[in-house]
């Protein structure tokens, strides 16, 4: 296995505390959504894994019982509020989403039945920025974005053909549908604001699953979006900046707490930017460090997410936790083998090469990387294992 791996790929394969193989670890490579075990490590950290997102409700009311002028949804960044029939439409289902359709009945049950004014998005915690400055044209509004505060259905208005370019608008949008669907009246067009003005009152509040779940969400179906938000409420967290940049910085310094040698060079938390670089043993240190916490969020082999067509007819089927990563020339698998009444094996498998993101290319390997962490038992000799 070990003379398999490509020039430019390393592997690396730990278990109870030893290196069973270290092909190239330290070498600096693109992970490509590999990227996002590291966004969602120090996710863990410093949001904490008890956070969760807020949205908020307010209105300007009126004297009149049920009547208000204008409703504000404002963003609290939550990634993964969707509707039902969003939800149907998607490769990868969301499944640990915050219910647009419970925040409608929230607000119905507060006896609002007529707005006359407009609908109005708020998303005023994170910055203006849509997309990462380093992402190819093509990945936009496709492979994630617009980015923002407040966001539904990934920026999606069901019903229409494209993305709009604002997110805020597009959510408020969706709430108006659902309210109108409920019997409530909205005289306006929805709008996007900077702020919500002093004379609003609150009305309700939808919060999203605990992080974890959310982090789930994130690693199972390589969400891109979710990962990018999260990578702005770390900014906004440590540093009150709702940026790219921000999280960006708050990661490094998360990675030099760790002690993690050599330092990865990343760009976003998606691991959309082909300018991403991280070595194996990067990502070794974290699996290690935080078994408990991540081994849980990860796809299942021939089960769910990015590995449910891998891994199908192998012995791994059902049994290997990983995380994905594929860009042109990018393929990588990083992640752990749980062991029967023993500690997991460790493993992080990245190859950069020209075709290796071509299933013939990439397979037989991962195959007999399958095949060599198989050979894992509860009270093996180390030897037995090395790939």
């Amino acid at each position: 296995m070990q003379s398999r791996v490509p020039s430019d790929g390393c592997l690396t394969v730990e278990w109870l505390g030893q290196s069973l193989s270290n092909v190239r670890g330290d070498k600096l490579l693109v992970p490509a959504s590999a990227v996002k075990v590291l966004t969602a490590a120090t996710a863990l950290e410093v949001l904490g894994p008890s956070f969760t997102y807020k949205t908020e409700i307010l209105a300007t009311k009126t004297d009149q019982p049920g009547v208000v002028t204008d409703l504000f949804i404002v963003g609290g960044g939550d990634p993964v509020i969707v509707r039902n029939e969003y939800v149907a439409t998607e490769k990868y289902k969301t499944f640990n989403g915050t219910s647009l359709e419970t925040l409608a009945d929230q607000i119905v049950a507060t006896g609002i039945r007529t707005i006359t004014g407009s609908i109005v998005g708020i998303d005023s915690r994170y910055d203006e920025k849509r997309f990462v400055d380093v992402w190819p044209s093509e990945f936009h509004f496709t492979e994630s974005g617009p980015l923002g505060a407040l966001m539904m259905n990934d920026g999606v208005v069901i019903g229409e053909p494209i993305k709009p370019d604002d997110p805020a608008v597009a959510a408020a949008s969706e709430l108006r549908s659902m309210l109108l669907a409920r019997g409530i009246t909205v005289s306006g067009a929805v709008r996007h604001d900077p702020s919500v003005p002093s004379a609003a009152t609150a009305v309700t509040t939808i919060s999203s699953s605990p992080l974890p779940l959310l982090l789930r969400e994130m690693l199972v179906n390589s969400d891109n979006n979710t990962a990018e938000l999260v990578l702005k409420e770390i900014g906004y967290n440590q540093k009150k900046l709702g940026s790219t940049a921000a999280g960006l910085e708050v990661v490094t310094k998360f990675f030099a707490d760790k002690k993690i040698t050599p330092v990865p060079t990343l760009l976003d938390g998606s691991g959309l930017s082909s300018s991403n670089k991280a070595s194996c043993q990067s990502f070794m240190t974290l699996l290690n460090s935080q078994a408990a916490e991540l081994a849980p969020l990860l796809a299942i082999a021939g089960t769910s997410g990015t590995l449910i067509n891998a891994f199908e007819d192998s012995p791994m089927n059902g049994r290997l936790l990983g995380k994905t990563g594929t860009l042109s020339g990018v393929k990588s698998l990083v992640g752990y083998l749980p062991v029967e009444g023993g500690q997991p094996v460790v493993f992080a498998f990245i190859m950069n090469a020209s075709g290796i993101d071509n299933r013939t290319a990439y397979r037989p390997l991962w195959n007999a990387l399958g095949e060599a962490l198989n050979k894992a038992k509860p009270t093996p000799r180390a030897d037995q294992l090395a790939p």
